[in-house]
Formats: structure tokens, C-alpha cells, sequence
């Protein structure tokens, strides 16, 4: 019975998810195998959120935010105008700044920034229509005004079929694996008395593209968009008792 204490306190601590039932009375009795699957599964985005914005600066904050009202308006119908399926238009940020004349004592104002952020969602588009349909909206945005796309964020919109297939696979190595832990050790596996799975973070992947003050052709404007992939990674922990 010592060596199966020892053994079974060590992967307590390898394993961190089992340090729970490890503790409590009903595990402690038990000879346990513990072992865990990791599994990642690919899709393509079909969804899109991008984020532009317009931006006046003058000395006059009345006539700097019609000027940006005027423009943002004429973003919003022109990109209205591509008659896209399932587009939505969100304003995300408005803000007045001050520009101040820090030489000046005491420091002044000289003049204004007004800022407007509008996000454009495209959801559940086939790859080459949502690269196509992002492409023209930022060409669009900018040939009537707009001045800065801050970011361009595909991914999926239901990453639920996606997560679940993950689960199944990374369950079945975790079980694979205790089958070959028990029968290397010559036990038999009796019940899981302990299942869980969590999420493995990874970086975020966003697409990134800045501008400002661009004064060219909309077809410069237009670059081609690569909606990529999503990454869904999880890992599966489990307990089996053993005889």
C-alpha cells in the first residue's frame, strides 16, 4: 500500500486537474490510472469584423464634427450601397479631444479632434465571397472618406461543431492512452471516476491593417483578404480506477 500512496500522490501533483478528488476521501482509497488527450481541430472563417473610422481635426469643434458627421454619413450609404447580404453597422466609439498648445502659459486649446468608429460584421459567408465582400467594403470606406481601418478580424461564427469534435477526439486519446497504461502495468481498467476538459489558450490571430490620410485609387485600396483558418485546441483530463 505505500508504494501505491507514493505513486498516486506524485501524479496528483503532475496531474493538476485531479488534485481535488486527490485530496478528497472518496479518491484517496481508490488505485487510480490518470492520463489526459489533447486534440486540435481546423476550420475556415466564414465571418468578419472590421473597424474603421473617421477622424477631422480643426479649430472650430462645431465645423470639425459636422465635417465628420458629413463623411461618416457618406461611409455608411456607400457601404450600405454594396447591397451585401447579412452586413451590420455598428458605431463602436465616438469622442471629441482637445488639442492643446502646451507653449502657450497656461496651455490652450488650438483646435479639435473628433473621432467616429463604425464596425462592419459580415457573418456565415463561403471563404472567397468573404474575402471578396471585405476587400470592396475597405476600398469603399476609404474612396469616401474614412481614414483609418484600425483592424480586420476573421474567425467562426459557430465554433460549436468545431469544439464538440475536439472534445470526442481528445477524449479518445486520453482513454487510448489509459488502455496502454494498463496493460503495460498489467491491471484492468474498472470506471473513469473523474472526467474534465478545459480550453488550451493560443494567441490571438487576428488580421491587422492600418491607414491613414490615404489619398489613392479605390483599387489600391482594395488589398486582397485572406480569411485563414481558427484553431480550436482542448485537452481532456481523466481519472480510471483500476483493479
Amino acid at each position: 500500500m505505500k508504494k501505491i500512496f507514493i505513486v498516486t500522490l506524485l501524479l496528483g501533483v503532475l496531474f493538476n486537474p485531479f488534485t481535488a478528488a486527490a485530496e478528497s476521501g472518496q479518491a484517496s482509497d481508490r488505485n487510480l490510472i490518470l492520463t489526459d488527450g489533447t486534440a486540435e481541430v481546423i476550420g475556415a472563417n466564414d465571418s468578419v469584423r472590421i473597424s474603421i473610422s473617421v477622424v477631422t481635426q480643426g479649430r472650430d469643434l462645431k465645423m470639425v464634427n459636422s465635417a465628420n458627421m458629413n463623411i461618416t454619413d457618406k461611409v455608411l450609404l456607400a457601404v450600405k450601397l454594396l447591397n451585401i447580404e447579412r452586413l451590420a453597422l455598428n458605431t463602436i466609439d465616438f469622442r471629441v479631444t482637445p488639442q492643446r498648445d502646451y507653449k502657450a502659459k497656461p496651455p490652450k486649446i488650438k483646435g479639435y479632434e473628433v473621432h467616429n468608429g463604425i464596425a462592419v460584421i459580415l457573418e456565415k459567408f463561403a471563404p472567397d465571397q468573404l474575402s471578396m465582400h471585405a476587400s470592396a467594403i475597405i476600398a469603399t470606406a476609404l474612396e469616401n472618406g474614412a481614414n483609418n481601418i484600425h483592424s480586420i478580424k476573421f474567425y467562426i461564427k459557430n465554433r460549436t461543431l468545431l469544439e464538440n469534435k475536439a472534445l470526442t477526439l481528445a477524449t479518445q486519446k486520453a482513454i487510448a492512452r489509459a488502455q496502454t497504461l494498463a496493460k503495460a502495468a498489467r491491471v484492468k481498467l474498472k470506471q473513469i471516476v473523474s472526467l474534465s476538459s478545459y480550453p488550451v489558450a493560443r494567441p490571438s490571430r487576428s488580421n491587422m491593417l492600418r491607414s491613414a490620410g490615404m489619398q489613392a485609387k479605390a483599387e489600391a485600396m482594395a488589398p486582397p483578404m485572406e480569411p485563414g483558418e481558427s484553431r480550436i485546441q482542448v485537452q481532456v483530463s481523466l481519472a480510471y480506477e483500476i483493479e
